[in-house]
């Protein structure tokens, strides 16, 4: 079935390969609430504000206080210890002509944490693909 006297029908935007917040890349340009550039003319940093606090648990006291009058091993519950990862990623976006946009990504645990960085890499490689494409 063909539309004679339609409109010419638009191609179709190209699906996001990798977003991180609300940096979005597709295939061959990178999109931002400041901007839509080439993504073969970005460049994508990384700065991790992460910081991880270790604790003895709460389960690790109750049982030295249930157990302490039978047993003094039970001190040996007192080595236990929890890890916690909080922060954020800041990835910065650098378009041509000097323009950026900076995302702060909440991290709660260390699968976030790599998720994040795992992210950044796919989309660097997504700019050295197209780098490599133009010849640059």
């Amino acid at each position: 079935m063909t539309l004679a006297h339609g409109a010419p029908q638009q191609p179709a935007p190209a699906p996001f390969l990798v977003s991180i917040g609300n940096i979005h890349a597709t295939e061959h340009h990178a999109v931002t609430p400041g901007g839509t550039w080439q993504i073969a003319d970005v460049n994508v940093s990384t700065a991790d504000q992460t910081h991880v606090t270790t604790h003895t648990p709460a389960w690790a006291i109750v049982m030295v206080v249930l157990f302490i009058w039978f047993f003094l091993l039970s001190l040996l519950f007192l080595l236990a210890r929890e890890s916690r990862i909080s922060g954020f990623i800041t990835v910065t976006v650098w378009g041509p002509g000097g323009q950026s946009y900076v995302e702060n990504i909440p991290v709660a645990n260390e699968a976030q944490r790599a998720d994040v960085f795992n992210r950044v890499t796919y989309l660097q490689s997504l700019i050295g693909r197209e780098r490599h494409r133009l010849g640059r």
